[in-house]
């Protein structure tokens, strides 16, 4: 009698364990992102009172080229580490020895076209007022970051949460820990400051190498045609979303700087920073839901999802009007009387903001049940919208203009997520109802 009592209560108490492991992983993700911000927080201080709004926006601009070319090359393989590491359709030796492969055949074809667009000239006409050794100081960080990338994708897919967040906190406290010397302690400036992000990088993938290979991976670079096939397969249907969604992110930075300059990406640049500290808990919560997506039935995440959805965005609704009436004292506070301006910008973000923090959640998850093409739609469409806006309001309302355009792209994203969600959930509601009809 007691052990089929225990019986059957053994589906109830795994779904218990498996919310409480998820409530304790966000937690974990979050604790972590608050202990990186302030880390952030403090390193961008440094910056900008010790290279000034202008040096600040330059330094941006250059970190953003190996940015984007990490981007354009990792060729969704991230997305397909988490898918495929968490459904366990891939081993993790396989898929570690596949990343390192692809990350330094990477790294390889992204210096030889940055070089190329360096001698042609057009480099310095994509980032213009940028020196360009400076950006080639910059692109030797693009192997880490690419490799960083691809590993820290396996921690999650393999849900070593806590290890993975245990590495971030250690990488924000180098970075931090590396501006003081090399840019405070040894005046380097611009340089110094991106000798600080390679070098906390390159500790943080030695961490993750380590924590990996005790895991049971290998990293001897190796290409496997069934690997290949299946990564490719998967990710590049979610690669085009992520290089959409990183523009939808990041182009009005390049589109600031090409109508106003240096100087106004770096007042742009301080607004993004506070309003884009709403995202931690989202980021958190789509952080952990993409790998227990893949590992659980369709039918218990319809009922987890919504829940989840709901509070993410509730509570960062609650942090965007503390923010708004905290943001001019914010703003002196950690970059100084010089970047006032910003004020205006964080305002026209902050809903966009809201709306794309609840979004996030909703992406994630549909990622996680193998749906990433759905996000690839969803940011081409904002992206478009992106850019018309950016190119009408930048000129006439300058770095609010450019926040304006976000928070219209980033509403675009919330509600697309939305309704691509519902749809998802409902082909799986009638799905689960045809069996049970065929079952009986």
């Amino acid at each position: 009698m007691v052990r089929q009592r225990l019986e059957d209560l053994r589906p109830y108490l795994a779904r218990v364990g498996t919310r409480g492991a998820f409530a304790r992983n966000v937690s974990i993700t979050l604790l972590a992102q608050v202990l990186v911000l302030f880390t952030t927080l403090a390193n961008a201080a440094i910056i900008a009172r010790w290279l000034g709004p202008g040096g600040k926006g330059m330094l941006a601009l250059a970190l953003l080229v190996p940015g984007i070319a990490a981007l354009f090359l990792s060729g969704g393989i991230a997305i397909a580490n988490v898918y495929f590491a968490g459904s366990r359709r891939l081993s993790l030796d396989q898929l570690a020895a596949n990343s390192t492969a692809l990350g330094l055949i990477g790294a390889v074809l992204g210096v030889v076209v940055v070089g190329l667009l360096a001698k042609s000239g057009w480099l310095s006409w994509i980032v213009p007022d940028v020196p360009v050794a400076l950006i080639g100081l910059a692109m030797i960080s693009l192997p880490v970051l690419l490799l960083n990338i691809y590993f820290s994708a396996l921690m999650q897919g393999t849900q070593q949460i806590p290890a993975l967040n245990v590495v971030n906190v250690g990488q924000g406290i180098l970075t931090l820990a590396l501006t003081l010397l090399l840019v405070v302690g040894l005046g380097w400036g611009i340089s110094g400051a991106v000798l600080a992000v390679f070098g906390a990088a390159l500790g943080g993938l030695v961490a993750m190498t380590w924590i990996l290979r005790r895991a049971g991976a290998h990293f001897r670079p190796r290409l496997d045609r069934v690997v290949l096939h299946q990564t490719y397969g998967y990710g590049l249907r979610g690669y085009v979303g992520n290089v959409l969604q990183f523009f939808n992110y990041r182009l009005d930075v390049l589109l600031v700087n090409g109508f106003l300059g240096p100087a106004a990406v770096g007042i742009y640049g301080a607004a993004v920073g506070l309003a884009e500290l709403l995202w931690y808990l989202p980021n958190a919560v789509g952080f952990v839901i993409f790998p227990k997506a893949s590992a659980t039935r369709p039918e218990d995440m319809n009922r987890f999802t919504p829940r989840v959805f709901g509070l993410t965005l509730g509570l960062t609704a609650v942090g965007a009007v503390v923010l708004a009436l905290l943001g001019p004292l914010l703003i002196s506070i950690v970059f100084g009387p010089a970047f006032s301006a910003s004020y205006a910008p964080l305002l026209a973000l902050l809903p966009g903001v809201v709306l794309l923090g609840g979004g996030k959640v909703l992406t994630n998850e549909l990622a996680g049940r193998g749906y990433a093409h759905y996000n690839s739609i969803n940011s081409g469409m904002a992206l478009v919208l992106t850019v018309i806006l950016d190119l009408v309001l930048i000129p006439r309302l300058g770095v609010t203009g450019a926040a304006i355009a976000s928070t219209v792209a980033y509403s675009v994203i919330f509600i697309t997520a939305v309704l691509f969600y519902l749809m998802v959930s409902r082909r799986t509601r009638t799905a689960a109802i045809a069996s049970d009809e065929g079952n009986t």
